[in-house]
């Protein structure tokens, strides 16, 4: 039997190590100098195209971000259009409505009284109009503009019933 310590050897001693030719060293040395030159010539390319790379991406995350922020603001902007068209529509009615109550009102008191009451509800609504102009898309705001809105109307309109009721009663006496 033999052991494994003289089969390693034999196999050894009977491998040759191979001899490198002449003048390799030197053709080594030559061919690592010239990839060193094609690597230098290459560098200031590089940085180029690295500054160029560089450019369009910024300018990607330019257009990526102007084309968001352009988005957002044509949608607050139909926002605020349609709050200003239901504020017209409103104003308006009030408006009219604030005509036909001076006109029926006999009570000069009654008349000052209610104007002051809207009043107070418009400079309230001016608060919450400009709320609704620094938070842009808050819909609670807006909620809250409309519902002011709705209560000047009613009232005018209630006042309006009750002068009529009133009118009606003293024609039935």
């Amino acid at each position: 039997m033999n052991n494994i310590k003289n089969i390693l050897n034999e196999n050894d001693d009977t491998m040759e190590t191979p001899t490198l030719p002449k003048g390799h060293r030197a053709e080594f040395l030559n061919k690592l100098s010239a990839s060193e030159e094609i690597a230098a010539e290459k560098t200031p390319f590089f940085y180029w195209k690295s500054i160029a790379a560089a450019c369009v991406l910024l300018l990607g995350i330019g257009a990526f971000i102007y084309s968001n922020f352009g988005k957002e603001e044509t949608e607050q902007s139909s926002l605020f259009v349609e709050m200003k068209s239901i504020e017209d529509q409103y104003l308006q009615n009030i408006a009219n409505e604030w005509e036909a109550f001076q006109l029926t009102a006999n009570d000069a008191h009654l008349v000052k009284k209610y104007k002051e009451r809207l009043g107070n509800l418009d400079a309230s609504y001016q608060e919450l109009k400009q709320e609704f102009l620094v938070q842009k898309n808050s819909l609670t705001t807006l909620e809250k503009m409309i519902q002011n809105l709705q209560m000047r109307l009613s009232l005018l309109q209630e006042i309006q019933q009750h002068l009529k009721r009133l009118e009606d009663e003293q024609n039935n006496i």
